[in-house]
């Protein structure tokens, strides 16, 4: 059962907005980068986690926005929204 929640910031109108529910992950820290900017909620086992480091990049093409968020191995489930456009590029790496 995929759990989402109300984003944490409301979104504009006009804005587009998804989710995607990740099932396996190791536990570590993890690296979450978009092609766009937008809003992320990510919710894991129940509670929205907040990212232990953030960084808007606007000289780097491919990447505006870079979020470091600390896992355990249970599912979580991403959330976007806000976003200008209706579709973005999402990447999620184990943190170097």
């Amino acid at each position: 059962m995929v759990r989402t929640s109300p984003p944490e910031r409301a979104p504009k109108e006009g804005t587009f907005a998804g989710f995607t529910s990740i099932k396996a992950v190791k536990a570590g820290l993890y690296t979450i980068s978009l092609s766009s900017g937008a809003w992320v909620d990510l919710v894991q086992d129940g509670h929205a986690l907040k990212p232990i480091a953030f960084s808007g990049a606007t000289d780097c093409d491919g990447i505006r926005k870079t979020m470091k968020y600390e896992l355990s191995d249970k599912p979580f489930v991403l959330q976007i929204s806000g976003a200008r456009d209706n579709s973005l590029s999402i990447s999620i790496l184990p943190a170097q």
